[in-house]
């Protein structure tokens, strides 16, 4: 996945905490994930993120090089 596809499951996560549990229309319902399972999605997601970000960050970071030069032969 991507960062901005994680960024929007992240979004999506959030979105469906604030959510009621389940919802009845007519003579239907719907029943969502419980609060902790959602919490959970949402740790291992972040976690994913930092991990994208931290590899993105050390990716473009130059490598510095050293070089010294002498004249006297040593």
């Amino acid at each position: 996945m991507t960062l901005a596809e994680l960024e929007a499951q992240r979004e999506a996560l959030l979105a469906a905490l604030s959510a009621p549990d389940s919802v009845t229309f007519g003579d239907r319902s719907m029943r969502h994930r419980s609060p902790e399972q959602i919490r959970t999605a949402l740790q291992q997601v972040d976690a994913e993120i930092a991990r994208m970000k931290a590899a993105d960050s050390a990716a473009t970071t130059p490598a510095r090089v050293i070089r010294t030069y002498t004249s006297k032969g040593f």
